[in-house]
């Protein structure tokens, strides 16, 4: 496979983890600044429900010591085309600037816990409302 198709994957498998990650993040903020503002949408169920899913799989992923499958993809690709971690696509290395830093792993799986607990005590005390349309019948 040619070098343009690995910098278009590895590009697009860094842009999809840094938006999950934004997602968990900016929703969380959302939530917060919602609920002090009078914002309705944050107490949606299917949002609150997707944004508990997705960083109740980070914390999971550190409890059980697994390797989020998009970080695996994003080094198995590099490695496919002989990439070295620095000199990823450009789209690559923003991402790749936004989601790493260099802080040991049980920092990070300390982080990615405690944010998923503050996640479940922030479902509790802002809790989501389960709607359902009238039926025009």
């Amino acid at each position: 496979m040619t070098k343009e198709f690995y910098y278009i994957a590895i590009s697009s498998v860094y842009v999809i983890h840094l938006l999950y990650a934004l997602f968990i993040v900016i929703g969380f903020l959302f939530i917060v600044i919602g609920f002090f503002t009078g914002w309705n949408w944050i107490r949606n169920f299917t949002f609150r429900l997707i944004h508990l899913l997705m960083i109740g799989i980070v914390a999971a992923e550190s409890i059980f010591n697994f390797e989020c499958p998009l970080t695996w993809l994003e080094y198995k690709l590099m490695s496919l085309d002989h990439i070295k971690h620095g000199s990823v696509p450009f789209i690559a290395g923003i991402a790749d600037e936004v989601l790493y830093y260099n802080f040991p792993v049980w920092l990070f799986n300390a982080i990615y816990i405690a944010f998923g607990l503050l996640v479940v005590i922030t479902w509790f005390i802002i809790p989501p409302v389960f709607s359902r349309k009238k039926s025009l019948l």
